[in-house]
């Protein structure tokens, strides 16, 4: 993880349970910690690292065996830390390759992401990536769900208790880790004046609905309901692998 022993700071936050569905656990961070403004300049930079996040976000949580707590317990600080040191770490890493040149798009692919991040995402593996022309709102769980399927069905995930799914969708990439009880979402982005990124957990049978919920914020902060949108299902390859 990042060289820097000590954070730029811990940040400030509210969890809450969705009044609609208090099966659902949210923690909205201030609007500082997000990946355009978390740095330890306190400068604001458009940032666009989120596949680098995401992809540094699924290896800190594996390489630190990060139990996710359940949406009826809190939120655990380690994660908070974690989620920080992708922030920096994705940040920087996407500044070295801009300053060098190494970009033809600033907003990076699932393999490319996977790649620059070097030794950080050691094991992570591809399992398959789709492409969907369909309406975020309507079709994300329905495709999410179908592919669960498949994965459930498959070897791999017999040696393989977590999964991780890369959403990206107009030009934003989301972190959806699916542990043996919960599924949780991890986006960096900031949502609105007062809201920067944001936990999201619900147990792995409510995943419908936090599909659904995320898909309103889409819309309400971005005004959009995405009709493209790839998902990418990655696991670490390992020769056994026990959660603490």
């Amino acid at each position: 993880m990042c060289d820097c022993s000590e954070l730029p700071f811990f940040p400030k936050y509210e969890t809450i349970n969705l009044q609609s569905h208090p099966e659902i656990r949210v923690t909205h961070f201030e609007p500082k910690f997000s990946q355009s403004h978390y740095n330890y300049q306190n400068v604001s930079v458009s940032s666009n690292a989120c596949t680098l996040i995401a992809i540094l976000m699924a290896s800190y949580c594996r390489h630190e065996r990060i139990i996710i707590n359940k949406p009826d317990e809190p939120v655990n600080p380690r994660l908070i830390y974690l989620l920080a040191y992708s922030i920096l770490d994705g940040n920087k890493i996407h500044e070295e390759l801009k300053a060098k040149g190494t970009l033809d798009n600033f907003n990076l692919t699932v393999p490319e992401a996977m790649k620059y991040a070097g030794y950080r995402a050691e094991g992570l593996t591809e399992w398959k990536s789709m492409i969907y022309m369909e309406s975020l709102f309507q079709s994300l769980y329905g495709n999410i769900k179908s592919n669960l399927s498949e994965w459930c069905k498959s070897n791999k995930s017999k040696s393989n208790p977590d999964l991780y799914i890369i959403l990206i969708a107009d030009n934003r990439s989301v972190l959806f880790i699916l542990q043996k009880d919960t599924v949780t979402l991890v986006d960096s982005h900031q949502h609105s004046d007062s809201k920067g990124a944001l936990l999201a957990v619900g147990l792995r049978e409510k995943f419908n609905i936090l599909c659904l919920w995320f898909a309103h914020i889409v819309n309400k902060c971005y005004k959009c309901d995405p009709g493209l949108y790839e998902l990418s299902f990655l696991y670490f390859k390992s020769k056994e692998y026990k959660q603490r």
